[in-house]
């Protein structure tokens, strides 16, 4: 079907990702110049056969063909020169076109379409691209029960956060993106950058699956998890605002879909950015079969991690690579432990293919049935030596699915970490795969994490046009004395989140629960007596109602739900003695924080306005939340 109207405000582009709908037959996309084409017909309305023409509903000023043999495509078809307006300054999809200018509409031929995004333009940092499928329409309005303060594309699948960096003057955080549907498929880089930490901007899709994928419906894989790390021209990894280019480094995967393990590969590749946009060619820098035990590393090898290591006056040294895999620890017939398997480089630079296995960095035989440490962090913070790693597969004695592990201790001279403290990066059921990255500007220093939010419990409905994954907020991390890792949201999503003031005051004297309009808001409990009790969230629907409640007694907090997916799972936060709780709730995305410790969880809820209900006891800020 046609996509709605839409005009170009100053881009030279339109990106296009579409899959073939009949294999025998010839497919393509087609744009036309239109004063008033109806939104939805279809390429069999529009008449479309042959190449650019005339209809009834418009003109056909460009036709892209989908190439012999390819089921999906991503195609850059440049819109008529003609069609760009100078100084434009309207780039929200929901906004109405500017009358003058000439519009346009996407017709497929035999093909659906994913995404659509205009692009090609200078600033295209600053403006970002704009969606033109999909996009709101009356029939789906796509932002029911959608977060607003917590990022997500536009919409389709996507996870894992990559590339997490600071890059001459902007945040990057590159994604885990099916730009084709609601569920994981062949994995692209989605990407968005902020000034913030807190305000994103869409930009163009940075790296598609290999060439092959778009070819054969029966291989998946793609452009999987990794790093970016900003280096200088010399190639060695410097300060963002110093940086000349961005080199990520990151695994390209292919496995047939049927799970035929023997065709499955991975390996790890390096690609760099002068535009912070656009990537050059990728050269492979660590193979699978790199490896020195007797096949090589498991199947399970991705995910590369890349960090510099610096001397005492803070020069870069070397550069570590962590792969998530799993390696045997008592002999190759014992079952294998998952792991971190190590590369270093010889010098400070990363741009070379000098990376050489020095062993792993983190053996972990302590969960059971965990077949990898999937998207690992390997570094060094207040003066501590840390590792983390999601527990692949792991269910722990709670009944959490795949909870994020970290290690604290000190690496011996092969990398190898002594684990003296270990603990979850987050102790919920919403997050994986995080990410870390060091914040080198201004003088300071700040090792920021980013997690993913995923659906292991089914609780998000699917739409036509909705969104499958959100990211966490933004955390800082620091080591305690006690050798345990914390965690808080940065200082940023306290400036700039929190909104109008809803209530201030002891809870004994609050007169009733709290409405908030738009269900997003920021709750702050002190003064918390022995056995403090709060509901977060409680949905009535068909009859029937669904609760989450946060106890906090001497020596726990914990959260708890009745009537949802998640009854039964016991979401301890491993906090002796909460003096504080935050509570950070957007549209059912729960992140609650005691005492260092946190857990994020997903509820189901997609009304309008929410509702504080007031606790048994302590103090209580209410605040709403704003991007």
């Amino acid at each position: 079907m046609a996509t709605p109207s839409f005009s170009s405000h100053g881009y030279g582009d339109v990106e296009v990702y579409a899959e073939r709908i009949d294999d025998d037959a010839p497919a393509a996309i087609a744009v036309m110049r239109t004063n008033g084409i109806t939104p939805g017909r279809s390429h069999d309305d529009a008449g479309i056969s042959g190449a650019a023409g005339a209809f009834d509903g418009g003109d056909i000023v460009a036709r892209t063909e989908f190439p012999k043999g390819q089921w999906r495509v991503h195609l850059t078809i440049p819109l008529p020169a003609d069609s760009t307006t100078d100084g434009a300054t309207n780039h929200n999809p929901n906004t109405a076109n500017d009358a003058s200018a000439p519009e346009y509409t996407l017709v497929p031929v035999n093909a659906r379409i994913g995404i659509a995004y205009l692009s090609g333009r200078d600033d295209i940092l600053d403006a970002g691209i704009r969606y033109v499928w999909p996009v709101p329409t009356p029939e789906a309005p796509m932002d029911k029960g959608r977060a607003s303060t917590h990022f997500q594309p536009v919409a389709r699948w996507m996870n894992d956060p990559n590339g997490l960096c600071y890059f001459q003057g902007r945040y990057h955080m590159f994604y885990q993106f099916n730009p084709f549907g609601w569920q994981w498929d062949q994995m692209h880089w989605g990407h968005a950058v902020s000034r913030d930490l807190v305000h994103w901007t869409d930009l163009p899709v940075a790296l598609d699956p290999q060439p092959s994928l778009y070819l054969d419906r029966t291989e998946t894989g793609g452009a999987f998890s990794g790093s970016a790390i900003p280096i200088d021209d010399d190639g060695v990894p410097c300060p963002g605002d110093e940086a000349t280019a961005l080199a990520v480094f990151f695994t390209r995967d292919i496995t047939r879909k049927d799970g035929t393990e023997s065709v499955r590969d991975e390996w790890q590749v390096r690609a760099v950015s002068h535009d912070g946009v656009t990537f050059g060619p990728e050269t492979c820098v660590v193979s699978r079969h790199d490896g020195d035990s007797i096949d090589g590393f498991s199947i399970n090898f991705r995910d590369a991690k890349v960090e510099a290591v610096f001397d005492d006056s803070g020069a870069v040294q070397y550069n570590t690579m962590a792969v998530a895999t799993n390696l045997p620890v008592d002999g190759p017939t014992a079952p294998p432990a998952a792991a971190i398997a190590l590369f270093r480089t010889a010098g400070p630079c990363v741009t070379r293919k000098d990376w050489t296995y020095c062993g792993p960095g983190l053996l972990d035989s302590s969960h059971p049935g965990t077949a990898s440490l999937e998207c690992p962090d390997y570094f060094t913070l207040d003066g501590t030596d840390v590792a983390c790693g999601s527990l692949m597969f792991y269910t722990d004695p709670q009944g959490r699915y795949e909870p994020v592990g970290w290690y604290t201790g000190r690496f011996d001279e092969h990398g190898l970490i002594g684990i003296e403290c270990r603990g979850y990066c987050d102790y919920g059921s919403a997050w994986y795969a995080s990410q870390t990255f060091l914040e080198r500007k201004a003088g300071r220093e700040r090792r920021i994490q980013i997690g993913w939010i995923p659906d292991w419990h089914k609780i998000r409905v699917e739409t036509p046009n909705g969104v499958n994954g959100a990211m966490t907020l933004p955390r800082e991390l620091h080591v305690a004395d006690d050798g345990r890792l914390t965690v808080r949201p940065v200082q940023e999503v306290y400036d700039l989140m929190l909104g109008d003031m809803l209530a201030d005051g002891d809870c004994a004297e609050e007169p009733g629960d709290i409405t908030v309009p738009g269900n997003a808001w920021y709750a702050r409990l002190t003064d918390l007596a022995d056995t403090t009790r709060m509901v977060i969230a409680c949905v009535e629907d068909g009859g029937e109602s669904r609760k989450m409640v946060l106890t906090r007694t001497v020596g726990s907090v914990r959260i708890s739900t009745l009537g949802a997916a998640t009854d039964g799972i016991d979401f301890d936060l491993a906090v002796p003695d909460a003096q504080t709780i935050e509570v950070f709730y957007d549209h059912g995305i729960v992140e609650v924080f005691a005492d260092g410790n946190a857990a994020t969880l997903l509820f189901a809820d997609d009304r309008d306005d929410g509702e504080v209900v007031v606790p048994t006891a302590g103090h209580l800020t209410v605040r709403a939340l704003r991007v």
